[in-house]
């Protein structure tokens, strides 16, 4: 299978003051379809810029990243972020199917940004809401909005900045279970950041441990837990709790 993103030996540094100062440094990485990676490290390992590497938000000082084999020079066509400051990104004076429409409504007819929009809102479970505005909507329904507006420019990468990490628990649980039959349903790749080790395992096919500063990622770890996950069953396994052990110790290990 060809990988959607390859990453060799790539680094990153930014200027700050008169000198520069390296944020990643020799990351090597491949995405495939159909797949969640999620990354976790300590705050500040870098794990944010190295999503602004993958979405050609900024661009790597050394290395090669390309995207479908061609080099990411810029954003490339197929990728979308959902951010972890939802509140943020959605604008107050539209409502729910006006904001989800914002990325593609310049690019598609009306009838079909209209069916795009509609087909959005349905994979995340907001049909009937369309005509509210995102201060009439809880935490956890504004972050929908936001995957919403994501999903209707049909991506093939998400790339996701701790999208859950302000929400409540029983949310959080929800929403991380909805993005997995997402994927399911539209085969969409998923970059996911999170500090949650229980929410990298139980929604990551592959976890990448970061340490840092500069980032540099130090493990990547296949998880192979049953498919149909339930939250407390899925949790309570042997098998999640090794991981779990494992990858809290590589963490520590790391500071």
């Amino acid at each position: 299978m060809e990988n959607l993103y390859t990453l060799r030996d790539v680094s990153l540094e930014l200027p700050i003051g008169k000198n520069y100062r390296k944020i990643l440094q020799n990351i090597n990485l491949d995405i495939s379809a159909g797949k969640i990676y999620t990354i976790v490290g300590a705050s500040g390992c870098g794990k944010t810029s190295l999503l602004r590497v993958l979405g050609g938000l900024t661009l790597a000082s050394s290395g090669a990243i390309s995207y479908l084999s061609n080099p990411v020079k810029a954003p490339p066509d197929g990728v979308a972020f959902v951010f972890q400051d939802y509140a943020s990104v959605l604008l107050p004076w539209r409502n729910i199917a006006k904001n989800v429409s914002l990325g593609i409504e310049s690019k598609l007819s009306k009838v079909e940004c209209g069916k795009r929009v509609e087909d959005a809102i349905a994979l995340v479970k907001l049909s009937g809401r369309e005509l509210d505005y995102p201060w009439q909507l809880s935490g956890g329904m504004q972050q929908r909005v936001q995957l919403a507006r994501a999903l209707a420019t049909k991506p093939t990468v998400l790339l996701m900045d701790e999208p859950f990490a302000a929400l409540d628990a029983m949310t959080k649980t929800g929403l991380q279970d909805e993005l997995l039959k997402l994927r399911d349903q539209t085969g969409v790749s998923i970059v996911f950041i999170t500090h949650d080790i229980e929410e990298a395992i139980y929604l990551g096919d592959e976890v990448s441990l970061m340490q840092g500063p500069p980032g540099q990622i130090v493990e990547r770890i296949q998880i192979d837990l049953p498919q149909n996950k339930n939250q407390v069953y899925t949790r309570s396994l042997p098998q999640f709790l090794e991981y779990r052990k494992y990858i809290y110790d590589a963490i520590e290990g790391c500071k």
